[in-house]
């Protein structure tokens, strides 16, 4: 077991945004959870994280997740009440006692809101979730490809909507009801029997967050090695010279152009929607997702999510391996670039060169 201690946060922050791939909420956002989750602990002390193999198997696990826009939340502030809320509107409909949370989604904010409903319930967090690192859809998660069910999936929003969904199309039910919320949601679904849910699960993703916070906290170590230190590599240092961006369907899709520092007249495209998807060199791609591609600005080195990349921006992109889970045969193509409407086939990882 590990106590997470409120000192650790900024580690673990730093560490779901590099999970997120420029998605699930930027740096900004994530650090205003952050500072939720340590006020939560200060005031009832360190959350307890218990390892797969420490989880008692017949417990059951409560989810929560964000829907919508993080970026909204700078006008439409969360009171950190939601997911509790939440919680107790999905229970009035679902009587299964919850012994621990678990995660939904690893990558960004929701990294760290199912430690934050941990702390006030006083619950241990369990290191599993469905992702491993940040998709954009309640679907694409590791539960759901197993057929774990969902539903029925409560919602809430700081000015005291709730509801509670029970219903197949659970994705396009619950982004409906979150727009009439007012840009983003809280989520809490029905809870997962543990030994379930570490089963299908990514296992070990908190883990995987508090290790890439602490390497990428070392500003003294190049990018390149801290990129290899963390199994991955540098894909290219450039600047951005063109972005071009639409709203099509439920998500944001865009392309971003960049001019490699390193090299004359070469060139890396990005393609985007809600995270980084796709890199490409010379119309090849070489990265692609359920791997991950991170945007970290070249000067601060802080990473520079899909929303927040602008024109003139210098920056570097690292590449980093996907769960080993989303690459088995079965499970790719829930998230790989055709899921995402990419006439791209995945491009296996490649590693460091």
């Amino acid at each position: 077991m590990h106590l997470l201690q409120p000192d650790e946060v900024d580690q673990l922050a730093l560490g779901v945004v590099m999970l997120g791939s420029g998605g699930g909420g930027g740096e900004r956002e994530t650090h205003a959870f952050a500072a939720m989750l340590r006020q939560e602990m200060r005031q009832s002390g360190p959350v307890a994280v218990l390892s797969p193999e420490e989880a008692d198997p017949d417990g059951s696990g409560a989810r929560v997740g964000l829907i919508g826009a993080p970026t909204v939340m700078i006008e439409k502030l969360p009171s950190g009440q939601e997911a509790e809320d939440a919680l107790k509107a999905l229970q009035a409909h679902d009587s299964t006692p919850v012994t621990a949370v678990i995660g939904w989604e690893v990558g960004g904010c929701n990294g760290l809101l199912p430690l934050i409903l941990a702390a006030r319930l006083g619950l241990p967090y369990v290191d599993v979730d469905g992702m491993g690192r940040a998709f954009p859809r309640i679907d694409q998660t590791t539960y759901d490809a197993a057929g774990l069910p969902t539903i029925p999936l409560a919602i809430t929003e700081p000015g005291g909507n709730r509801a509670v969904l029970d219903a197949t199309g659970i994705e396009k039910l619950a982004r409906t009801v979150m727009v009439d919320f007012g840009g983003w949601a809280m989520m809490v679904a029905k809870p997962l029997r543990l030994a379930d849910a570490l089963k299908v699960g990514v296992t070990g993703s908190l883990a995987r967050a508090l290790e890439l916070g602490e390497i990428w906290s070392r500003r003294a170590v190049s990018v390149d090695e801290r990129a290899k230190a963390s199994g991955g590599f540098l894909v290219a240092r450039g600047k951005v010279v063109e972005v071009w961006r639409e709203s099509v369907g439920e998500f944001p899709r865009g392309t971003v152009a960049l001019r490699c520092l390193d090299a004359d007249d070469a060139y890396v495209r990005l393609e985007m929607q809600g995270e980084y998807l796709v890199a490409l060199a010379d119309g090849e791609p070489l990265v692609t997702t359920p791997d991950l591609l991170c945007c970290l600005d070249a000067e601060s080195g802080k990473p520079v999510s899909t929303e927040r990349l602008a024109f003139g921006a210098v920056v570097d992109v690292v590449a980093l391996p996907s769960p080993a889970r989303w690459v088995r045969a079965e499970m790719l193509g829930r998230v790989d670039p055709r899921a995402f409407g990419y006439d791209l086939d995945y491009v296996p990882f490649r590693g460091c060169p």
